[in-house]
């Protein structure tokens, strides 16, 4: 009897880790063996064509020397303190139309999803014509004496490129708020309803607490993407004006093929790793809570 019990969970655990496997080569392939080479070329000097040289910590101390780190810093906190917010806000209140509506829910669930499946060169390049100084936005508030330096301006290009990514994203996000919306048993928004609650009551007292999990992927999710930010910057403004665009991952692509520093810019990526990791457990800390129905 036990040889048997003991036969069918070595058959049970064979099967799942048959299933599992692929997803296990492929995180060893894609993602294990290039962080260990990107660790391995941090602490050497390397300019890919001369042979490594072993520099220890060097290349690591130098970034925190680098007066770019510091405005890498300052760049991706002034895009998190925008997109986080308004994306959140933007995508409930799109999934929370849509969960309302019912009727054609697929439709417009599609509608707002298109933007995100839409090349990032393709609608960076096109929003790059649009709001330009001679673009049709500001050829339309030139009528109203109106002038707006979207990209050009150091003190709002980076918030006019989180306003971009934002319309991109908003659809992704809005699709993981109503996954959440659906879980919401409908048994406790009628039991609010007989204990004489309000719509407003409702929706921050109940929907809002339940959506906890959504929340939390979502902010794991714009974390990543706040820190590792390069394509907008990248087609848009090159990091400009005044490196008021400059990002960690686009201070890595610089080095890396410009400068051909490969061990520096594999310590820069290392570190932008590390501050995406940390933002997210602070984020999980504070945020992250156990929700009962």
């Amino acid at each position: 009897m036990a040889i048997n019990v003991l036969g069918r969970r070595y058959k049970k655990g064979f099967i799942g880790l048959a299933l599992f496997s692929p997803y296990l080569i492929l995180a060893i392939i894609f993602w294990c063996i290039p962080f260990v080479w990107s660790f391995v070329l941090s602490v050497q000097k390397w300019n890919m064509m001369s042979p490594p040289s072993f520099v220890g910590a060097r290349n690591f101390i130098s970034i925190f020397s680098d007066k770019l780190f510091y405005i890498s810093l300052r760049n991706t906190f002034q895009f998190i303190a925008v997109f986080i917010p308004l994306s959140i806000t933007v995508s409930i209140a799109i999934s929370w139309m849509i969960y309302k509506i019912r009727v054609g829910a697929s439709f417009f669930l599609i509608s707002f999803l298109l933007p995100y499946v839409t090349a990032g060169v393709a609608y960076a390049v096109i929003f790059n014509r649009l709001f330009a100084h001679d673009g049709v936005v500001n050829v339309i508030l030139r009528s109203f004496d109106i002038s707006i330096p979207f990209f050009t301006d150091p003190r709002i290009a980076m918030s006019s490129i989180a306003i971009l990514v934002v319309w991109k994203i908003m659809g992704y996000y809005a699709l993981i708020f109503y996954a959440g919306l659906q879980a919401i048993p409908n048994s406790i928004y009628d039991a609010a309803l007989i204990d004489g609650a309000s719509g407003t009551q409702t929706f921050f007292k109940i929907t809002i607490p339940m959506l906890n999990s959504s929340f939390v992927t979502i902010l794991i999710f714009a974390v990543g993407l706040s820190v590792n930010i390069f394509t907008e910057p990248f087609l848009i403004t090159e990091g400009g004006p005044f490196l008021s665009t400059h990002t960690f991952v686009f201070w890595t692509y610089k080095t890396a093929f410009e400068l051909f520093k490969t061990g520096k810019a594999s310590a820069i990526a290392i570190v932008t790793s590390v501050i995406s990791f940390g933002l997210v457990l602070i984020v999980r800390k504070i945020v992250e809570k156990e929700v009962r129905v």
